[in-house]
């Protein structure tokens, strides 16, 4: 049986570096961010109901490449970005499900949406504390629940906290493993240029990316945006979470 690999991550927790490191060590149809979250947010469109993965690559937008890849049996990725985790946008059809679980710490992530937010005008990335803040803080806090076993939404799945990711060589190895691939980090110093890069340096430092300061992201960010981040982090929720995450990867 084929495999459909599908990315869970909240925009800005490093999914694309993330997703080109795996795809550097199994080729694999990849397709990006294929239910866009903004023009939900904007009643532009609605989420659509569950069909056959067959079905929908039928009427997606795919190269003569991946068409010949997909006809030939490989498996499939696809990404949600900034999805609850219930959503069920495929049946699984005639693939087994692997679901991949992004979390990267609030501190970082967050200064990476608000920074975008000045770049963008898109209701996925709000600037200030409010409704759509608290959607995403919210979001936050369920997937840090489902990665720490609160939750069991997610079958078969496999977490990625980025910067664990980021930092240790031997977690990629373990990583790696437990999707069953034979390891290389072909991929990992790759920034994509998917969603315009970083927030900060967008693809500046590609093929370089250990350049990037993507663990002390606050101390870039200026004196608005850092009052804005102290009011997302105040979520006591939000820090007990954090802290449970980082004190699973502490070293002894």
């Amino acid at each position: 049986m084929k495999t459909l690999y599908i990315v869970h991550g909240l925009k800005r927790s490093g999914n694309h570096g993330i997703i080109n490191w795996i795809l550097g060590q199994r080729e694999i149809p990849f397709f990006n961010n294929v239910l866009p979250i903004s023009p939900i947010l904007a009643g532009k469109s609605a989420v659509p109901a569950p069909t056959r993965l067959e079905d929908w690559l039928k009427g997606a937008e795919v190269s003569v490449l991946k068409r010949a890849m997909i006809k030939l049996g490989n498996n499939v990725m696809v990404s949600l970005e900034d999805h609850a985790l219930d959503l069920e946008l495929f049946t699984p059809g005639r693939y087994s499900v692997v679901n991949i679980l992004i979390l990267r710490d609030p501190r970082n992530l967050f200064s990476s949406r608000i920074r975008k937010a000045s770049l963008v005008n898109l209701p996925a990335y709000p600037a200030d504390a409010g409704p759509l803040m608290e959607r995403v803080v919210d979001l936050w806090i369920s997937h840090a629940k489902e990665f720490t076993g609160e939750t069991s939404t997610l079958d078969n799945k496999v977490c990625i906290y980025f910067n664990e990711w980021f930092a240790n060589p031997a977690y990629r190895k373990e990583i790696s493993s437990k999707l069953g691939f034979t390891f290389t980090d072909k991929g990992f110093k790759k920034v994509s240029s998917e969603g315009g890069g970083s927030s900060f340096d967008l693809t500046k430092f590609d093929g370089d990316n250990e350049k990037l300061k993507v663990l002390d992201r606050k101390s870039m960010l200026n004196e608005h945006e850092q009052a804005t981040l102290d009011q997302v982090l105040g979520s006591a929720e939000l820090s007990r979470l954090a802290a449970k995450v980082e004190q699973s990867f502490r070293r002894s």
